[in-house]
Formats: C-alpha cells, sequence, structure tokens
C-alpha cells in the first residue's frame, strides 16, 4: 500500500505535488504552532489562577479574621463588664435577683423565666432573647450566685449591643450553669427553658474542655471545630465557637462563648461567588470546618468526615498533608495529590487554615478554549494557500517545466548521438521534474565525480571551524560553574530586551543573593559552596516560564529576566522561588543537606528605562531585602526622572 502511494505521489505533476506536500507540511506546522500556543496559554492561566487564588483566598481570610476580632473583643468586653458587675454586686442583692430571675423548678434545676427570652421586665431590666439552665446545688453555693447574676448582666448587655455582629453568646461553667443570649436561634432556646434533663451536662463536649487550664495555659480565646448543638442533636444543626476562659485567684470560674453556625461560617458572595474554585476551612486538630460536599448542614452524614486526620477518603487525606506540611508557612501552587492548584493561608485568631482550590482541569480548559478558534482559522487558511499555490504553479512552474524537460532531452540526444553519454532509460511514471533530473543528472555525474573529493575536504574544513566557533561560544556566553548564562551573556539579553520592549508591554528583573553565602564556603570548603551553587541554579531554572532568562552575575549573585511579567506576576514568581529555595534541603559534597535563603530585589520595567537603571532599582530592592532580615523578596518603587540620575 505504501508502496503504491509512493508511486502514485511521484507521478503527480509538479503543481499537484507540491499543493500535496504544502498542505501536509501546514498541517504539521498549524500543529505545532497549537502545541506552542497551548503551552503558553497553559503557563498563562496557571500564573494568572495563582494571582486569582492568592486573592480571593486572602479576602476570605481577612473577613474571617476580622470576624474572630469581633468575637474576641466582645468576649474580653464581656469578662471586664462581668469584672464590674461581680464587685458591685452585694450578696444580698445577688441572691435576690438571682431567685427573681432563676426560679426553683420541681426537679431542684433553676430555669429562665419565659419573660427573659419572649422579652419583659425583670429583676434586672427589660431582657429579651436570653435563657438559663442552673443545676440543683449551685444555688447553694453563694459564690457561683454572684457569678452567674454578674454573667447575666453582662450577657445581657452584651448581646443585645452587638447582635447583629454576633449570633449568640453565653457564660457557662464548670458546675454546668449556663446563660446565653441567641433571640434568632429557630429553637427559641426551648432545650436549656424546659426540656434539658436535671442531670444536664456537657464538661465533656469540646467547647468546655479547650476552656480548661490544661487545654489552653494561655487562657485566650480558642475555636472548636464543628460539631452538633447539644440542645439541636435530632436536628443536625452544625456549629463551631469560640471561648474565652474566665479565672479568679487561680481558678477557673467560667468561659464566655459565642457560636457560628455552619451556614453564618461560610459567608454569602465569598465562599460560593466562583463555582470554579472551592474554598476549604480546617482547624490545626485536622477537624473540617468547611467543606462545599462534605460540611452540611442538617445532614448526619457531616459527622462521618469531620477528622480528616483518619479519614479513608483519599482527597481528605491528601488536604491534611498539605495542611499539615505548609499550614505554618502558607502556600501556593500546585497540590498533585488533589489534582488543583491550591491557596493555603493561615486565619489569624482562629486556629484554622483556609484553602482556595481550583481542579487542573478547568485551567487546562481555560487554555484549550481559544484553541477550537485558532485552529478553525487555521484550517481556512490552510485551504486558500494550498488553492492559490497550485493554480500560480500550475501556470508559473508547470508549463515552463514541460518546456525545459523537452530541450533537455533533445540535448542529451544530440550528445548522446556523439557518443558521449548514455541516456537513462524512459520512465512514463515519474513526473516531469524527476525526469529533467535525470537527464540532468546524466550530464553532471562526471562533474559531481570530478568535484566530490574538493566538496569532502571542505566539508571537514567546515566541520572544524564550526566546532571550535561553538567551543568559542559557550566559553563565552556559559557560566562554567553552574551551566547558566554568565554575566556578560545575561546583561546583553537585558540589552537586547529592552531594544525590542514596547509601551504597554511588561517586564521585570529579579537579582537574587545567596544569604550568608560566606558562611557556608567557611564552614563546609568551596567544594560544598560550588555544589550549592549549581543545584540553586538549576532549582531556580526549573521554576521559570518560557522566555524567562537566568543567568550569574558572579559569585552568589543570579539575575532572572522575567519576560511579560506583570508587577503581580513578577512579585507572585519572586516569593515562589524564595519560597521553593527556603523548604528544600540541597545535597551538595560530601554527604551534606545544607538549608538555604534567598533575598530578592525585584524592578518593573517603565518606560524610558536602561538597563543599568533597571539592575539598579533591583540590586536596590536587594539591598533592602539584606536590611529586612534576608530570606525575603522585596520590589523597588518606581520613581519617575530615577532613569536619568541612575544613568
Amino acid at each position: 500500500m505504501f508502496v503504491r502511494l509512493r508511486l502514485w505521489h511521484n507521478s503527480l505533476s509538479i503543481s499537484a505535488r507540491t499543493a500535496w506536500s504544502m498542505a501536509v507540511g501546514l498541517t504539521l506546522v498549524i500543529a505545532a504552532t497549537a502545541v506552542v500556543a497551548f503551552g503558553q496559554e497553559q503557563n498563562t492561566a496557571i500564573d494568572e489562577s495563582l494571582v486569582r487564588l492568592d486573592q480571593r483566598n486572602a479576602k476570605i481570610v481577612d473577613e474571617l479574621a476580622q470576624r474572630f476580632d469581633r468575637i474576641a473583643r466582645t468576649q474580653a468586653r464581656a469578662i471586664d463588664l462581668f469584672r464590674a458587675e461581680r464587685a458591685t454586686l452585694t450578696p444580698a442583692q445577688a441572691r435576690r435577683e438571682f431567685d427573681a430571675l432563676y426560679p426553683l423548678g420541681a426537679d431542684g434545676t433553676r430555669r429562665s423565666t419565659d419573660v427573659m427570652f419572649d422579652g419583659g421586665r425583670t429583676a434586672i431590666g427589660h431582657v429579651e432573647g436570653m435563657a438559663a439552665f442552673v443545676p440543683g446545688g449551685v444555688a447553694n453555693d453563694l459564690e457561683a450566685v454572684r457569678d452567674m447574676v454578674a454573667a447575666t448582666h453582662a450577657v445581657r448587655a452584651l448581646g443585645e449591643g452587638s447582635r447583629f455582629e454576633i449570633e449568640s453568646l453565653y457564660f457557662f461553667t464548670p458546675a454546668n450553669a449556663m446563660v446565653i443570649f441567641a433571640p434568632d436561634r429557630p429553637d427559641r432556646l426551648e432545650y436549656y427553658r424546659r426540656t434539658a434533663p436535671a442531670s444536664f451536662g456537657f464538661q465533656d463536649a469540646e467547647f468546655a474542655t479547650i476552656s480548661t487550664q490544661t487545654a489552653n495555659p494561655a487562657r485566650s480565646m480558642l475555636c472548636t471545630g464543628l460539631q452538633s448543638l447539644i440542645s439541636l442533636q435530632n436536628r443536625q444543626v452544625w456549629t463551631t465557637g469560640c471561648m474565652t476562659p474566665v479565672d479568679r485567684d487561680g481558678r477557673h470560674i467560667g468561659t464566655f462563648g459565642t457560636s457560628m453556625p455552619l451556614d453564618q461560617v461560610v459567608p454569602a458572595g465569598h465562599f460560593a461567588d466562583n463555582s470554579d474554585d472551592n474554598v476549604i476551612l480546617v482547624s490545626r486538630e485536622g477537624r473540617l470546618i468547611y467543606h462545599p460536599e462534605y460540611t452540611l448542614q442538617h445532614s448526619s452524614r457531616t459527622g462521618q468526615y469531620l477528622d480528616i486526620t483518619t479519614s479513608d477518603k483519599p482527597e481528605l487525606r491528601a488536604l491534611w498533608a498539605l495542611v499539615r506540611k505548609h499550614g505554618k508557612s502558607g502556600f501556593t501552587g500546585k497540590a498533585d495529590d488533589l489534582d488543583a492548584y491550591v491557596s493555603l493561608q493561615a486565619i489569624p485568631g482562629a486556629g484554622w487554615y483556609a484553602l482556595t482550590v481550583k481542579p487542573e482541569r478547568l485551567i487546562l480548559a481555560e487554555a484549550l478554549r481559544p484553541i477550537p478558534r485558532i485552529a478553525g482559522m487555521a484550517v481556512v487558511a490552510l485551504f486558500v494557500c494550498i488553492l492559490a499555490v497550485t493554480l500560480a504553479l500550475r501556470s508559473l512552474v508547470g508549463k515552463p517545466l514541460r518546456r525545459l524537460t523537452r530541450d533537455a532531452q533533445r540535448i542529451t540526444r544530440e550528445l548522446a548521438n556523439d557518443a558521449i553519454l548514455v541516456l537513462p532509460d524512459r520512465d512514463r511514471s515519474s513526473n516531469e521534474v524527476t525526469r529533467l533530473v535525470r537527464w540532468f543528472e546524466t550530464m553532471a555525474s562526471a562533474i559531481r565525480q570530478s568535484h566530490s573529493l574538493l566538496e569532502e575536504r571542505v566539508a571537514e574544513r567546515t566541520s572544524a571551524l564550526n566546532q571550535a566557533n561553538d567551543k568559542l561560544r559557550l566559553l563565552s556566553e556559559i557560566d562554567p560553574l553552574t551551566g547558566i548564562a554568565n554575566r556578560r551573556k545575561i546583561l546583553a539579553e537585558l540589552d537586547d530586551r529592552l531594544i525590542r520592549v514596547r509601551a504597554g508591554s511588561a517586564m521585570a528583573v529579579l537579582v537574587v543573593d545567596v544569604d550568608n553565602f560566606k558562611a557556608i564556603n567557611d564552614r563546609h570548603g568551596h567544594v560544598a559552596g560550588d555544589d550549592a551553587l549549581r543545584v540553586l541554579a538549576q532549582l531556580m531554572q526549573s521554576l521559570l516560564r518560557p522566555g524567562d532568562a537566568l543567568g550569574r552575575m558572579g559569585g552568589e549573585e543570579f539575575v532572572i529576566i522575567l519576560d511579560r511579567a506583570r508587577p503581580v506576576i513578577a512579585d507572585a514568581i519572586a516569593e515562589r522561588i524564595r519560597a521553593a529555595i527556603a523548604r528544600n534541603s540541597f545535597e551538595v559534597h560530601g554527604n551534606l543537606a545544607l538549608s538555604i535563603t534567598v533575598s530578592i530585589g525585584v524592578a518593573n520595567w517603565h518606560p524610558g528605562d536602561t538597563a543599568r537603571a533597571l539592575y539598579a532599582r533591583a540590586d536596590g530592592a536587594l539591598y533592602q531585602a539584606k536590611t529586612a532580615g534576608r530570606n525575603c523578596a522585596i520590589t523597588s518603587r518606581h520613581v519617575p526622572g530615577a532613569e536619568r540620575s541612575a544613568a
């Protein structure tokens, strides 16, 4: 089949053969172009997605941090008010208000009156939205009575004042007494007011255990994981809470707390405003706080997925591994086990981590989106080009070739009649070009033989010269230690790119310097230092995009030219390089594993920049990074007119 196809192809005219060859060649070119375009679009989509993930995650972290800060400030004010109220309460006044607010029930417990929740006048003034449960025996302890009355005053005052900022405010004691302000709870706090059994206790619940001096020696606010409300167990209402303990004379006497139902942990407009991204919240103990697939309000299955440290779900195990590895330092990049790109940040004040996740397939889909349009345009252009070339070749090449072939046959026959040449056999299956070539090859065979020896010698000399030129070029452009561009090459590359860069384009220069490199040489020797520079250069090269350039200025200083890098992209790449180097261990001579950090100065290109001015700004930013304590990346601020002074 292949032989027949080849014979058929050879028998075509030159115009037809060229058209077919052009079709195949252009198809391959289009395919290669599509592959390159996809790679560029993929890298761009990844960089832009990482920036968006970081920005969105930072917004979520900021909102949650503000919420926890409001809760912490409210509970701190509650403690201050509690202490002030208790100091002014006389034992007689405390007993009188306690008996009026919490009358003795038939089961020996004391519970709040209905008017405290429904709203109305009480012994301490107008009260609304409050309930309380006091176990039997608490009333016999006058100090405990004063605590409950003072806490009631504090919860009433601050609960009403913070009603539109927090869902609830409550105070509970180690003796299982509790007073709570939650006017908007759909259950109307019926459990505490009426249905809780006399034996009701909650000291083994997480919100109580994290308040003990053993679990919270700092006596600061701590937040629980996701758990089902005690008062609504049958409805599976999932909530989390933050607790601030209260001590007196070194003894734990109670705790102020605030609950956040799962529906309020997830603020509308930030967690679900982009269907492509998933937002996940995890506590530092490995408890799932929020996940769009696994934490559902009013679902009993939610409890099966809360502890991700022992989960049988591969996705949740991978999630915990990522949090455990990068929770303290933060992370932005690809998580292979999740097949997604992730931004991970800690939430101040809560002991939680926020993750914004975008599946890799969605990023690839974004990169592939323009490919069909480009391919369609290319197919149309291919068809038009082939048609035009076929018509042009038929008129401009096909006819002259046929005339030239006839003339070549006539001349060759005349030479053959004089016994100068042996005529080639006739071959009707070949096209006019093939036949013409054979006639001319007959005449040129003698010339080729006479020139063959000379051509071989020229080829040998040319090859030797090319090899020498290649070696000379490598010696002049490549750093012999690291194998990357040397100072001369990278500065020349910067000059060339500045000539080509235009207004509206983007470019940046990074100056990277190894921190305390002299200490490595002094402690481990120059061989280990050279090994470290080689491995460091390889790592940085692997973190760059196509089109970026890396070079060594000398010593432990490197220069990176970022092509098409807007300031936010340049900052993200600089931070990615810094973080990758900081978290890697570098194997060097003598089986040593070195931990290396770098300082990075970033300068973004502005119209009118010279190579010297751009490098000077980046070098100045590097000096600031060194002054700031090393192991950081700082971007220089562009000052108009500074280019002339730098020049």
